[in-house]
């Protein structure tokens, strides 16, 4: 089997607040999106939520307001890395025509920025790496990263974290 192809990464500088970000899937409901509901689900289950419209991601820590966040679209499953990734999520997302964008409150576009991804059905894997501590560092730049991989899906699968960083882990 032949290895699977990078077809495009882009990388930004985002903000990340209230231990917490967001894929917004535009145009993927017509149905108001009740945030604080889809938070309990994070907190409640195993750090990740999502429903029509909406993945939310829990971090280990409060903010980082300079985090890096890659993206990036392969034509099969990107090759595995997990060791590098101490934080690891999955997901399914449908991206409509109208694209993703990357999301943190306090919302109403504070912190939002387009993700360039093509139309269509994607696994997502989820990464972090680079924690310093959970909940507040003392630093509003405390150096952590993150990285989404996509590549073709056909079909939902339940969002569920793979990894959990753990501070005596590094």
């Amino acid at each position: 089997m032949a290895e699977s192809r990078l077809l495009a990464a882009e990388d930004h500088v985002v903000a990340l607040d209230y231990g917490q970000f967001h894929l917004l899937q535009l145009s993927a409901s017509d149905e108001p999106i009740d945030y604080y509901e889809v938070v309990v689900q994070a907190h409640n289950s195993d750090g990740i939520a999502q429903v029509p419209g909406l993945l939310l991601v829990l971090s280990p820590h409060q903010n980082n307001f300079d985090m890096g966040l890659r993206i990036e679209v392969w034509d099969g499953p990107a090759p595995d890395d997990a060791p590098e990734w101490p934080e690891a999520f999955e997901a399914h997302l449908d991206v409509a025509e109208d694209g993703l964008i990357y999301d943190s409150p306090p919302g109403g576009n504070v912190h939002q920025v387009p993700l360039h991804v093509p139309p269509g059905g994607y696994h997502a894997l989820i990464t972090g790496r680079g924690f310093v501590a959970h909940g507040w560092t003392g630093s509003t730049t405390p150096g952590d990263s993150w990285r989404i991989r996509l590549w073709p899906s056909t079909g939902p699968q339940a969002p569920r974290r793979l990894s959990a960083w753990c501070p005596a882990s590094g």
